[in-house]
This record gives structure tokens, C-alpha cells and sequence, in this order.
């Protein structure tokens, strides 16, 4: 198996894929456990079990921030409203773990002022409502995001 830190998570998922394994999972090493929409917004920070020559029966689980935030340092918690984490995908099939329900409407950008029926906080890719098309809010990172049509449907951006 090979060392995929450091990689794309898309393409870390791929190669294990070609490898034939048949299990890989992945989770926010962050504490925001955030849900995972596109795994190409992913890098992987680390795994297990490490690189080495392993069965193709083998549980592949990698730990991952999205692109642009730090392994060593990946974002804290701000609030303790936060959503489900990862996602995994099987040999042959894949999923991405991904949300689509839909929250009120706001037009502050206080900590995610528009959050989910469940209360927790939207983050990008995520779909949005009509009704919040234009409106903006932040993500349990506290990074502003907008929702727009993008992707063929409307989602929430940066």
C-alpha cells in the first residue's frame, strides 16, 4: 500500500482502488467533524494502517483537512454545534458522505447564522435553499460562505 499522506483524497481513494483495496474510509482530523461533499477538496493527513505491503482484505482509514488548511495545525472547534464527519468508499462504488438539507435564512454573517433542521453549521458544497440564494454565512471555521448556483445546483461557496 502506498503512503498517501500528503495526496489529493480523490485520487489517494483511486489508487487504492487500482490496488485493489477493497475498504477506505476517511475522517475530519479536525475537530469540526465536518461531512465531506467533494473529495477533491480533501487532502489526506495521515493513515492507517501505514504504507507497507498489505492484503487487499485490508480497512484503509485516512485522516484529512480540506485543501489549503494544515496537518499539524487543523482547525478547532468554535462552537458545539458541528456535523457528521467523512465518508468511505468501497471497492467498485464510491460515496462522499455529503448533506443536503436545508437551514433557515439570514442576512448577518455572525458563526454560521443559517444553519441545517439539524442545527449544524453548512459548509461549502453543501446544498442551499432558493430562498438563501445571495444570502451569506459562515462555516463552523468561521469562514465566510455565500450561496449561489454552482455545480449544476445551488450550493453553498466560497
Amino acid at each position: 500500500m502506498s503512503d498517501y499522506t500528503g495526496w489529493n483524497l480523490q485520487k489517494a481513494v483511486a489508487n487504492a482502488h487500482n490496488h485493489h483495496v477493497k475498504s477506505v474510509t476517511y475522517v475530519d482530523a479536525s475537530e469540526l467533524r465536518r461531512t465531506v461533499v467533494h473529495t477533491y477538496n480533501w487532502k489526506v493527513c495521515s493513515q492507517s494502517p501505514s504504507a507497507g505491503v498489505y492484503s487487499t482484505a485490508t480497512k484503509l482509514t485516512l485522516k484529512i483537512v480540506e485543501m489549503g488548511e494544515s496537518c499539524a495545525h487543523p482547525p478547532r472547534a468554535k462552537s458545539s454545534n458541528t456535523s457528521s464527519s467523512g465518508g468511505s468508499s468501497s471497492f467498485g462504488s464510491s460515496s462522499s458522505g455529503g448533506s443536503t438539507s436545508s437551514g433557515g435564512s439570514s442576512s448577518t454573517t455572525q458563526l454560521c447564522s443559517i444553519r441545517s433542521n439539524a442545527g449544524n453549521c453548512y459548509h461549502a458544497g453543501q446544498f442551499c435553499r432558493k430562498a438563501d440564494v445571495g444570502a451569506r454565512t459562515t462555516d463552523a471555521a468561521g469562514r465566510e460562505i455565500t450561496c449561489g448556483y454552482e455545480a449544476g445546483a445551488n450550493r453553498w461557496h466560497y
